[in-house]
């Protein structure tokens, strides 16, 4: 008889590598979004990938962050859609200004 236990612990140990090889550990994201349900998870997400997650809820309050101090974050995720600005004038600002990496999502309407 094979299988048992112990192949099943080693299998999910494997899963759990796997998952810690895609996700690096204490990744800093600044996560941009107006709706305040998206934002939370979100940040859910990203914190179950063990990132430091930091949440704006418009545009200008992540420009401000980042002006301030762009080195406390590796990436920022914003929405496509916010009250303030649009998400692809965010990543054009923070591209031009700063030089970091940009994900704009767009929740399904």
């Amino acid at each position: 008889m094979t299988g048992g236990a112990g192949e099943a612990r080693e299998s999910s140990m494997s899963a759990t590598s796997a998952v810690r090889l895609q996700f690096p550990e204490g990744l800093r994201v600044l996560a941009v979004d107006d709706d305040q349900t998206c934002l939370h998870i979100v940040g859910r997400m990203l914190e179950r990938c063990m990132y430091q997650v930091t949440k704006c809820r418009n545009g200008k309050e992540a420009l401000l962050l980042l002006r301030e101090d762009s080195s406390r974050f590796d990436i920022v995720l914003s929405d496509l859609h916010l009250s303030d600005i649009n998400g692809l004038k965010l990543l054009e600002i923070i591209a031009f200004e700063m030089d970091m990496p940009v994900v704009v999502m767009k929740e399904k309407e």
